[in-house]
C-alpha cells in the first residue's frame, strides 16, 4: 500500500505539512496523555484555545468506515445531512505515525461493517490513503466515507478540526459543491435528486 490521492478528488483534498506541529508533537503526545479521557469508544483530549480536538487510536480502540457530516440510512439507501453539526471539511493533523487514512468511495449497494448513527457503507474502490507522521496533514470534505486502515499495531495520536465554514484554507463553497456532485455522482443518477 502506497499513499495516494485518486486524480479525481484531488482538487478537494489535500495534504500539507506543518513543521512546527511536527517538532513538537512528542510534547503534544505527552500532555494528551495526561489529559486523555475515555468515553463512547474514543480516546480524546482536549485543546485549550483551538478548535481542534485530539484523538487517541489504539489496536482495541479504531475508526471503521464512517462519515464526519452526514448519516446512511442503509434500508432506504438515503444520506441525512446532519446540518445542526454544519459540518463541511474535515481537518487532521497527525503527531505520530500509525495505520493509513483512507477515504472511500459510496457503495450504495454494501452495508457499514459496523452500524452506528455515523456508519457509511463499505467503499466500492479507496480513493485516497495516507499515512501518518508527525506533522502531516489532510483536509477533505467531511462527507466523503473514511476510515483508520484496522491494521493498527501501535497507538495512534492526532488532532481533529471540524470546519463550519465552506471556505476555509485555500477551498471554497464552489469546490464543496463540486466534490458533492463528483462524490454522489452514482446516487444522483440512481435516484435523480441531490441529497
Amino acid at each position: 500500500m502506497k499513499q495516494f490521492i485518486d486524480k479525481n478528488y484531488k482538487f478537494c483534498v489535500d495534504i500539507d505539512y506543518s513543521p512546527n506541529i511536527a517538532k513538537s508533537s512528542a510534547k503534544l503526545c505527552a500532555m494528551f496523555n495526561r489529559h486523555a479521557v475515555e468515553k463512547n469508544n474514543q480516546i480524546t483530549a482536549g485543546i485549550t484555545g483551538s478548535d481542534f480536538h485530539a484523538i487517541k487510536l489504539t489496536p482495541e480502540k479504531t475508526y471503521d468506515w464512517h462519515f464526519d457530516s452526514c448519516n446512511w440510512y442503509h434500508e432506504e439507501q438515503k444520506i441525512v445531512w446532519q446540518t445542526s453539526h454544519n459540518r463541511y471539511w474535515t481537518h487532521i493533523i497527525y503527531l505520530t505515525e500509525g495505520a493509513p487514512l483512507e477515504l472511500g468511495e459510496i457503495n450504495l449497494d454494501s452495508k457499514p461493517v459496523v452500524e452506528t448513527l455515523w456508519s457509511a457503507p463499505e467503499p466500492k474502490k479507496i480513493i485516497a490513503r495516507v499515512y501518518p507522521k508527525p506533522g502531516l496533514g489532510i483536509i477533505f470534505p467531511g462527507f466523503i466515507a473514511h476510515r483508520v486502515h484496522p491494521d493498527i499495531k501501535h497507538d495512534r495520536w492526532c488532532m481533529v478540526k471540524f470546519i463550519t465554514t465552506p471556505y476555509y484554507k485555500k477551498f471554497s463553497i464552489d469546490v464543496y459543491e463540486k466534490a458533492k456532485e463528483v462524490y454522489f455522482d452514482e446516487y444522483i443518477r440512481r435516484f435523480g435528486v441531490s441529497p
